[in-house]
């Protein structure tokens, strides 16, 4: 089954436009969505919402249609932003007040321990917290009512190493349970080096790959070697290459063809997520670059 189901989906803001034709993200995994800023990951992420009307397509979360039955949907998901959302002048304590009218799985319990685990004072306003503060009390209120599916939007931006490392490791924790799934949109791609199970990866509001993470980045090569090396065939194997003082360097998905054609002399390891953005994005935008 999957948590997510997007089909034909247009949605025009201005002069950009949402258009993803088909995507299905899993129950039961961490999906990474990974992009560029402009690359409609935020505006995805506000569509699931139902915070934007559609111009066509069909959305199902969790089994259900995303408009007809908008009130159960959003009962099941937990939402985590990079910025507060939440009141300034309210403290943890009087919004819990207010979430427990609305989340009828709402735990006390759970909400206290959160906080006291994330160091956030309960009865302390909240625009007195520090802003890696505020994303800690977000993430603590979308643990707090047994949702099946976290949608993340950049939830580590604002946050120290340190308590990044744990906030992954609170990630994999919840994953125990096979009935919740996790959809994490972030910038900081060696999250997802860590944590991820699948990829999605959006270019000019399209969705223009989606795989399972290890395949994904085992798919494709980066290659250095002479330029000399190169003629017009191979160069039409490589993603994005770029010239520079002699060599080259690109990505490929035919890396055992330079392998057995140069042996030792070109290296190749797989590319890192990163990486792969990288190059994709210079084969959009086409031609050899020299640097």
């Amino acid at each position: 089954m999957n948590a997510i189901e997007i089909r034909d989906l247009r949605v025009r803001q201005g002069r950009f436009e949402l258009v993803i034709d088909e995507l299905d993200v899993p129950m039961g995994y961490i999906t990474g969505l990974i992009g560029e800023n402009g690359a409609g990951k935020t505006s995805l992420i506000y569509q699931l919402l139902n915070l934007r009307t559609p111009r066509q397509g069909d959305i199902q979360i969790l089994g259900k249609d995303y408009i007809s039955e908008r009130e159960q949907i959003l009962s099941d998901i937990g939402i985590v932003f990079s910025e507060n959302h939440f009141p300034e002048g309210m403290s943890p304590k009087k919004l819990e007040a207010i979430l427990k009218m609305n989340y009828s799985e709402w735990n006390h319990e759970t909400f206290v321990s959160y906080l006291e685990r994330f160091e956030v004072p309960y009865t302390q306003k909240i625009k007195h917290f520090s802003q890696g503060m505020k994303v800690k009390l977000n993430l603590a209120t979308a643990l707090s009512y047994n949702a099946r599916l976290l949608i993340l939007d950049e939830p580590t931006s604002n946050l120290d190493p340190t308590f990044r490392l744990e906030l992954l490791h609170i990630f994999q924790e919840l994953m125990l349970n096979e009935d919740r799934t996790i959809l994490f949109s972030t910038h900081i791609t060696s999250d997802l080096e860590n944590i991820a199970d699948y990829i999605v990866f959006m270019e000019n509001g399209s969705v223009t790959a989606m795989d399972e993470k290890e395949r994904l980045v085992s798919q494709y090569q980066l290659i250095r070697g002479r330029d000399i090396l190169l003629d017009d065939e191979l160069d039409q194997l490589l993603i994005g290459c770029e010239i520079h003082e002699g060599g080259f360097t690109g990505m490929t998905e035919h890396g055992q063809v330079f392998k057995e054609l140069f042996g030792d002399k070109v290296s190749m390891r797989n590319v890192t997520i990163d990486e792969f953005m990288y190059y994709k994005k210079k084969e959009r935008v086409g031609g050899r670059a020299h640097v």
